[in-house]
């Protein structure tokens, strides 16, 4: 008989809050780092292990999640589940039967989190075996990498990605961007290609697993479901280095995906996701058309956390800006034209409530 999921109550939760305030507390000098700040799905704290901030003691980038009990520091980068993080700093549930529950919750909402977890799990372990290296791309398909002083390179700068040249690579002959879909050690699962040329004739070009192959002169050694999944995988940007252990945010195009960390893009609004829609981090920030907000509607009536869009753009004044903003790609660049800091509080603004449908 299968035993029933564990669930935290609200009185296990306030029981976390006060062990967690005695690790702020306990590891912090400065009393602002001993307030936590709730918010949505999380508990935000200044991190007990790196001390956070030294000159801006305000400054909170430690943060436990709710969905699966886990910590992260994006300062630092520790990670570890709420039983290890009181360990460490040695605090413990004076009932006992508080910690088994904790502990079986973090077991069962324990999802693939890393590089390493992720690579030994059937299908991507298949699909990483089978990807070439960017050099090999390179040669197959007579690539270079970005440089300075080239077309692609002012066309990334003028959208804020030239620091960011590991993802792309370039078709002299074609005249196109590639985004590529990176693995870990220098692979590549798969790419989107963009013209440079004036004509929107075939615009964007995906390209997964089989369609490498073909170009490769090479037949995929895969059939049926294991083909299907794995050119699947491919076009599903970010997927071999996501962290889902902590909120993952979706997006539809791959650019987008590269200002925000733990981020993966869909390549298409279109596409189906309700594989994704079965991990708790999970949440999406399609982009603020039409066509996007259509589709985080149909995620907010699933449970799902999504961008408000229009809350966020009208309590951070970015909706005065002269024209208007599509995306994060568009966000970012408006935020630096404007000298506006609104970046650093998108986090707030998503929302699993159906309240919320109407800041869409």
């Amino acid at each position: 008989m299968k035993s029933e999921s564990k669930k935290i109550t609200e009185d296990l939760k306030q029981k976390v809050r006060s062990l967690v305030k005695q690790v702020c507390v306990k590891e912090h000098t400065d009393p602002n780092k001993h307030m936590i700040k709730e918010m949505p799905g999380r508990l935000n704290l200044a991190c007990p292990y790196c001390g956070d901030s030294h000159d801006e003691t305000h400054k909170k980038r430690g943060n436990l999640y709710w969905a699966t009990l886990q910590f992260h520091c994006f300062n630092c980068g520790q990670h570890s589940d709420l039983y290890g993080f009181l360990k460490d700093h040695h605090l413990k549930f004076q009932d006992t039967q508080d910690s088994i529950t904790i502990i079986e919750y973090i077991k069962e909402h324990k999802v693939s989190v890393n590089e390493v977890d992720t690579l030994q799990h059937g299908v991507f372990k298949t699909l990483y075996d089978l990807s070439p290296t960017r050099k090999e791309l390179k040669e197959v398909f007579k690539l270079v990498e970005i440089e300075p002083g080239d077309p692609a390179f002012f066309y990334l700068k003028n959208r804020f990605l030239h620091k960011k040249l590991n993802h792309f690579l370039y078709s002299p002959r074609d005249k196109r961007i590639l985004v590529l879909n990176l693995a870990p050690e220098g692979k590549v699962i798969g790419f989107q290609s963009r013209s440079l040329r004036k004509s929107k004739n075939t615009r964007y070009l995906t390209y997964d697993i089989e369609k490498i192959y073909q170009e490769m002169n090479k037949e995929i050694p895969l059939q049926d479901e294991e083909l299907i999944s794995s050119k699947k995988l491919s076009t599903l940007f970010g997927i071999m280095t996501a962290n889902f252990q902590m909120p993952c945010t979706v997006f539809e195009g791959p650019l987008d995906a590269l200002f925000m960390p733990n981020s993966i893009a869909l390549a298409s609004v279109t596409r189906s996701t309700e594989e994704l829609d079965e991990i708790p981090t999970i949440r999406y920030m399609f982009d603020n058309d039409e066509a996007g907000k259509s589709k985080m509607m149909q995620k907010l009536k699933r449970g799902k956390e999504v961008f408000t869009w229009d809350k966020f753009l009208s309590e951070s004044k970015m909706d005065k800006y002269p024209s208007k903003i599509k995306d994060l790609n568009d966000l970012v660049i408006a935020a630096w034209k404007t000298k506006n800091k609104c970046l650093s509080t998108m986090d707030k603004y998503f929302s699993d409530s159906r309240l919320d449908a109407y800041y869409l």
